[in-house]
């Protein structure tokens, strides 16, 4: 069963920049336009990650982060942030909040999925 991966993203472009190599890897994709439409997509799906920007309209990353990581049902899913964002107390905000790795835009693909694979691998050993 391939593991599903919601991308949180408000740039349809980046967000289909985000999704077609995880599609290609085998991954199930979700997307999500902000935080609000994330959150109903993780009551209404099994997600195994989740991969967002900070800057969203409705409610940005740091809000979604915080209450993926107050839910019971969703607190142990890897969360990487993906975000132009290059000030550092910016970046430690999310990781404070509970995410586990950052990745600058532009996106790498190469990069992206191997942050993706080393956290699913964490994550399903129970690290």
């Amino acid at each position: 069963m391939p593991k599903t991966i919601l991308v949180a993203e408000d740039s349809l472009m980046l967000r289909k920049v985000a999704c077609f190599p995880l599609e290609k890897t085998g991954y199930k994709v979700l997307e999500a336009n902000n935080g609000i439409e994330a959150i109903e997509a993780m009551s209404k799906n099994h997600v195994d990650m989740l991969i967002t920007d900070l800057n969203m309209p409705g409610m940005d990353g740091f809000e979604l982060i915080a209450h993926v990581k107050e839910d019971e049902k969703f607190k142990h899913i890897p969360i990487i942030i993906l975000t132009t964002e290059g000030k550092k107390e910016m970046v430690m905000k999310g990781l404070t909040l509970g995410a586990n790795s950052f990745l600058q835009k532009p996106i790498k693909p190469d990069l992206m999925l191997q942050e993706v694979e080393r956290l699913l691998n964490k994550a399903s050993k129970g690290a």
